[in-house]
């Protein structure tokens, strides 16, 4: 399965250090899990991505129980909230937290209820796995020992990125909006011809 790439919104000079700043997503693809860069001081930007989310399963159609559960985890768990964008299958946020364990709570509710939510309404078929048109097929089912990783809602760890205030904090807001913008049919999808680079 061909895994997609989010959008490069820094420079090559900037991307030098992306390793120290950035976690999850395709980046672990193949490699030791590894412990998460995370910051108290500084946003961050997450992405949850579902090749699951398509159809029934479409995160846009479900944008009022997500808001829900990310509000709530929100709260219980100290974390601001600058910005956020749902769309048809995947999730953008903008956030910060005070302290590293309450980060760490909040990533793992948030995966955790949007999926069971989601798959508590409309679960997945034994060995399911998405087409690569990008629909749902349920034959040519995978091996046995690999159906539970297949049968994953979220097929990647949550993406993070530590951010910068200032110029960083200002792209990374002004490209969640636009993705809420584009989902929402208020603004025209645009095809990015920068260079990418993998997060989810």
């Amino acid at each position: 399965m061909k895994t997609q790439k989010q959008l490069c919104l820094f420079n090559d000079k900037a991307n030098e250090t992306t390793s120290r700043k950035e976690h999850g997503g395709s980046l672990l693809v193949g490699r030791r899990r590894s412990r998460r860069p995370l910051s108290v001081k500084a946003p961050l930007h997450l992405v949850l991505r579902s090749d699951f989310a398509v159809g029934r399963r479409s995160l846009l159609k479900h944008r009022p129980l997500i808001d829900a559960i990310i509000n709530k985890a929100a709260k219980k768990f100290a974390v601001s909230i600058y910005e956020r964008a749902v769309v048809s299958n995947h999730i953008h946020l903008l956030i910060r937290g005070k302290n590293r364990s309450q980060l760490q709570n909040f990533f793992r509710v948030v995966a955790g209820h949007v999926a069971q939510e989601i798959l508590r309404k409309f679960p997945l078929l034994p060995g399911e796995k998405p087409s690569a048109g990008g629909g749902l097929s349920s034959h040519n089912l995978p091996p046995k020992k690999s159906r539970e990783k297949e049968n994953k809602f979220w097929q990647t760890r949550i993406y993070s990125r530590i951010l910068s205030w200032g110029r960083e904090f200002k792209i990374v807001k002004a490209y969640v909006i636009q993705n809420t913008l584009e989902a929402l049919g208020m603004l025209s999808y645009k095809k990015r011809n920068t260079r990418r680079f993998n997060t989810s």
